[in-house]
C-alpha cells in the first residue's frame, strides 16, 4: 500500500481536477437510496462517497479500504462533514471506517442494501473472490454497483500505464468481462455509459 501513501495527502485535489465528484454524484443518484438503508462503499479510500450523499436519511455507512493513510484522509473528512452539519444545523452522516481488502470484509452476512465500488475495482486483486465477498454481505435483494473506465479508452491507457509506473499495477475490465464473473457466483447484472469512459454496472 505504499503507492497510497505517497498519493493520500494530494489524492482528493487530484480527484476534483478530473472531475471526479460529478460522476460520483451521478452514481449516488443511480442507486436510488432509500431513507434507513446500509451502504457499503468498497475501496473508498478518503471517503469522497460522502461528500454526495444525503445526512437525513438515516443512513448506515461504512467506507473499507485497505490503506490506513486513505482512510486517515477519510477520517478528517467525517470530522468536516460533522463540523459543517452543525453549524448549518443540518443532519450530519454518520459513517464507519474498516481497514479491509475486497476478498476478506471483517463484516456480518446479509448486512448491507448496496455495496459500492467507485473508481478502484482495478486496483483490486482477487476479483472473483471479492465478489463472493460482495454477494455474502449483501442483504437478500441487494445491490452491488461498480463505476469504473473502459479499458479500450485513451484516458484509461494514460491512467493505467501512469499507475503502473508508479507501482500500482491497474488492471481495467470491460463490463461484459465483470458480467461474466458475477455471473459465476450468481449475480445478474446490467450496465449503461455515464461518459464515453465510464460505465456503472449494477448486479444483484
Amino acid at each position: 500500500m505504499d503507492f497510497f501513501k505517497i498519493v493520500a495527502p494530494v489524492y482528493d485535489t487530484a480527484m476534483k481536477i478530473t472531475g471526479h465528484n460529478k460522476t460520483l454524484a451521478e452514481l449516488v443518484e443511480h442507486i436510488n437510496l432509500q431513507p434507513g438503508q446500509s451502504l457499503l462503499d468498497l475501496g473508498g479510500g478518503t471517503g469522497q462517497i460522502l461528500e454526495e450523499l444525503p445526512g437525513d436519511m438515516g443512513l448506515e455507512v461504512i467506507i473499507a479500504d485497505p490503506s490506513e493513510a486513505m482512510l486517515s484522509r477519510a477520517r478528517d473528512r467525517l470530522v468536516k462533514l460533522d463540523n459543517d452539519a452543525r453549524d448549518s444545523s443540518e443532519p450530519g452522516l454518520e459513517a464507519e471506517l474498516v481497514e479491509a481488502t475486497g476478498d476478506a470484509l471483517p463484516l456480518a452476512d446479509n448486512s448491507f442494501d448496496h455495496v459500492t465500488i467507485a473508481d478502484a475495482l482495478h486496483h483490486f486483486n482477487n476479483i472473483e473472490e471479492t465478489f463472493v465477498e460482495i454477494k455474502r454481505v449483501l442483504k437478500p435483494g441487494g445491490q452491488l454497483h461498480i463505476m469504473e473506465f473502459d479499458p479500450s479508452t485513451f484516458f484509461t491507457k494514460f491512467i493505467a500505464t501512469a499507475e503502473g509506473l508508479a507501482g500500482e499495477p491497474a488492471n481495467f475490465y470491460k463490463p461484459e468481462l465483470l458480467g461474466a464473473m458475477l455471473e459465476k457466483v450468481g449475480f445478474g447484472y446490467n450496465y449503461r455509459y455515464i461518459t464515453g469512459s465510464i460505465y456503472i454496472l449494477t448486479a444483484e
